[in-house]
């Protein structure tokens, strides 16, 4: 064997070799990066959809129809027989108001239903559109009814 021919026929790697090495770091370090944005993204969409899962459609119904019992206690006609007078008044609302816990009970509903006539009318006293008018969540008073349809917390 000739030595000389055995050293010219090996091939001197130079930096071929390390240019490889070097884009394979690049690529790898760019799929880590992606592969952890992935991650965060889907971290944030869980969140969201987390938040979303959380509101109750019918919980929000049932707080909308507590207000709608609220706004017809007021504004009810003193002409209707259901309502004409303050006893009645009271019994109508607040069965009304009470009625959203059978209707929402699958959202847990516990509400409060407090319909109380102004300070010095009896239960045969008519009601009166400008009384009815001032019904608001505070105590009643005289020619100020009491109207309460919430959700009790």
């Amino acid at each position: 064997m000739n030595t000389i021919t055995d050293r010219t026929r090996r091939v001197p790697r130079g930096e071929s070799g390390l240019t490889t090495l070097e884009w394979l770091l690049i690529v790898a370090a760019v799929a880590g990066l992606a592969a952890l944005a992935v991650v965060l993204v889907q971290n944030v969409v869980d969140d969201t959809a987390e938040q979303l899962g959380g509101a109750s459609a019918r919980e929000t119904a049932a707080n909308v129809a507590a207000d709608t019992v609220i706004r017809e206690a007021r504004t009810a006609s003193p002409d209707d027989s259901r309502y004409n007078t303050w006893q009645r008044w009271e019994l109508y609302f607040t069965a009304r108001c009470e009625r959203l816990e059978i209707l929402y009970s699958d959202t847990n509903l516990d509400v409060e239903a407090t319909f109380k006539r102004p300070t010095g009318k009896g239960d045969s006293d008519p009601t009166t559109s400008a009384d009815l008018n001032k019904a608001d969540t505070s105590t009643p008073a005289a020619g100020k009814p009491q109207a309460v349809c919430r959700r009790n917390i």
